[in-house]
């Protein structure tokens, strides 16, 4: 899901002022697993639109569960189903400094990709309508676009 560890050039002025970057990351490789190098256009992570949309539907799905008697001990109960469905759909991940370990953390969508970040999407509203839980697909919204363009 993630786009790894990559430096971003802007134009021809970058590549002298990113290459000392690009060689340390090569001589800090430890080679048991290869290295690929690979040059492409670049895509912003998720979109504004999908990040908006995710936001309201973490609003809408804790809304339902507190009338549904599912109540969230926090002053901000969408941050905590935010936090969950995260948890369901993207999992977590391990960091390690040193001989130190901060376990489980939950993964962000921030370094989704726009097609990944639209699957979770899917599986957070399929989720949400197998509940009965009706969520809102604003219209000008890159997700409803993605869904009307599946549907044609």
């Amino acid at each position: 899901m993630s786009q790894g560890t990559y430096t971003l050039i802007r134009d021809k002025y970058d590549i002298e002022k990113k290459i000392p970057y690009l060689i340390k990351q090569f001589n800090d490789w430890d080679y048991s697993d290869a290295l690929v190098v690979k040059l492409e256009r670049y895509q912003n992570p998720r979109s504004l639109s999908q990040n908006a949309l995710s936001h309201i539907w973490y609003r809408e799905i804790a809304q339902e569960m507190i009338a549904r008697g599912n109540v969230v001990e926090y002053d901000k109960p969408e941050e905590v189903w935010k936090l969950w469905l995260k948890k369901r759909f993207l999992g977590t991940t391990t960091y390690k400094i040193g001989k130190e370990e901060i376990a489980e953390q939950v993964k962000s969508t921030s370094s989704l990709s726009k097609g990944d970040m639209s699957h979770y999407l899917d599986q957070v509203y399929h989720w949400a309508m197998d509940l009965g839980i009706k969520l809102s697909i604003p219209k000008e919204s890159e997700y409803a676009g993605i869904k009307n363009q599946q549907e044609s």
